[in-house]
């Protein structure tokens, strides 16, 4: 049990180290991307850095905070997250309560810092998916516990999501629920229904003629060269930032394709900067610190022993891995861009909140595995210790008899021993009684014979 709770801290120590890490390399990038556009934007060349400073104290708090709240207190609140993300996707649509930039209304304005709702929904889906699936543990899923009160809900949050738009994050609430509701056990004809209503429903709002900019992103991804100084360019740019760094890279903040070549450098392409920088050594870099982070998320979570912990560890595990490999299939042309940032690294101050806040999720469900551990080991000691105790009574009280059966055996044979003796000396007494009897009764006779006989005369 020692060598479990080992194995539980050394999870702990990988996945925060990895996480701390991955935060600061992204600080540099953001640094060295951001610096001229921050520069020419504000005055100020550290602007985006100050700012990205600020969400990672805020996201650290956040850390500490959630990676105190027990697992099974995390799904009493899983039902209130999914209605209070609605109310927030609802209130970014309402004109004065939204702020609109780049076409698009997707944050809420608080104080200095930009909320995105959106983002925050990822983890109420999480928290509402792992609740749904682990009520329902011991009993298969039928279709309507599928379609009322999960599917509706689902439905709800991807419309209101695809109204700001934001299709980025639409695609990854739909793989994060897909992926948790498969793993939970689900039917696989309805996995496959709901697979087939996902493609239906992508194609729709890309073909539609309401996703025009959707469908010209889609047009640049299967043919970049098409419309190379339009919907192409981001890719043309971003694939000219990568093959230019080579093995080694150009060299830390020597990259050009920042200098207004690339769009949005510090967010949503830092990976093809960090590419032209630090070549495909940096590219590799930040593959392996996401390998990491996926592999001891993923372990701690299958330790969990609680079932909804477990799905939520998961779930949770998978929605940051998702949102890497589709920024990484972005910028390398593999995916369409979606607007996807890449976690930890890109500067967002909502994204980096949001993945540290599950990053607090997962330190909660691998101390909770820790406390497990413990209380266990605690209790087999306890058992030992008591067993040790008990077998050390019955020895005693074994020692005692056996010492008594000795010591009781002992007087019987010292007893037997002297009557014994006894015996044997009376039986000696009575034999030589007997003999000396019969000497003197023989002495007697021959005695009285001889007074008997008259002189002279021969017995006859």
């Amino acid at each position: 049990m020692a060598k479990a709770g080992q194995i539980d801290r050394r999870n702990y120590h990988w996945l925060l180290g990895v996480i701390y890490v991955m935060i600061l390399f992204g600080l540099v990038m953001i640094l060295s991307a951001s610096s001229v556009r921050a520069f020419a934007a504000t005055g100020d060349s550290y602007h985006y850095v100050k700012r990205q400073l600020i969400a990672i104290l805020l996201g650290s708090i956040l850390i500490l905070l959630f990676s105190q709240i027990r697992v099974r207190a995390l799904s009493k609140i899983a039902t209130a997250s999914i209605f209070v993300a609605i109310a927030m996707l609802a209130a970014v649509l309402i004109p004065g309560i939204g702020k609109v930039a780049g076409g698009s209304s997707r944050w809420i304005p608080v104080g200095f810092f930009n909320l995105q709702p959106s983002e925050f929904t990822k983890i109420a889906v999480a928290l509402y998916t792992a609740d749904f699936l682990a009520r329902r543990k011991n009993k298969p899923i039928s279709l309507n516990d599928l379609i009322y009160p999960y599917g509706i809900l689902m439905i709800i949050i991807v419309f209101l999501v695809m109204e700001q738009p934001d299709l980025g994050t639409t695609l990854s609430i739909c793989l994060l629920a897909f992926i948790m509701l498969f793993l939970g056990g689900l039917n696989l004809k309805y996995v496959a229904a709901i697979a087939a209503a996902g493609l239906a429903g992508g194609a729709y709002f890309i073909f539609s003629s309401e996703g025009g900019y959707r469908l010209e992103r889609f047009k640049a991804f299967l043919d970049p060269s098409s419309d190379p100084l339009g919907s192409g360019w981001h890719i043309k740019q971003s694939l000219i930032a990568l093959g230019s760094g080579g093995l080694f890279g150009a060299g830390l903040s020597l990259g050009r394709q920042k200098f207004f070549y690339l769009p949005a450098p510090h967010t949503d392409f830092i990976f093809a900067v960090i590419g032209e920088e630090l070549g495909l050594l940096g590219t590799i870099f930040t593959v392996s610190l996401f390998v990491i982070f996926t592999y001891y998320g993923i372990k701690i979570s299958l330790r969990c022993k609680d079932y909804f912990g477990r799905l939520l560890g998961i779930g949770l595990t998978v929605m940051i891995a998702i949102q890497a490999l589709v920024n990484m299939g972005a910028v390398t042309g593999v995916l369409p861009v979606t607007g996807i940032p890449m976690p930890f690294i890109s500067y967002g101050g909502s994204s980096l909140l949001v993945n540290m806040a599950a990053v607090g999720i997962l330190f909660s469900i691998a101390l909770n595995n820790i406390r497990e551990d413990l209380l266990v080991g605690r209790r087999r000691n306890l058992r030992l210790v008591v067993g040790n105790r008990s077998s050390n009574r019955l020895s005693n009280r074994s020692t005692s008899r056996s010492s008594k059966s000795r010591s009781a055996s002992g007087s019987r044979s010292r007893l037997d021993l002297t009557t014994k003796t006894s015996k044997t000396r009376r039986a000696k007494s009575n034999a030589g009684g007997n003999k000396r009897r019969r000497n003197s009764r023989s002495r007697i006779s021959r005695s009285s014979s001889r007074q008997g006989t008259p002189k002279g005369k021969k017995r006859s």
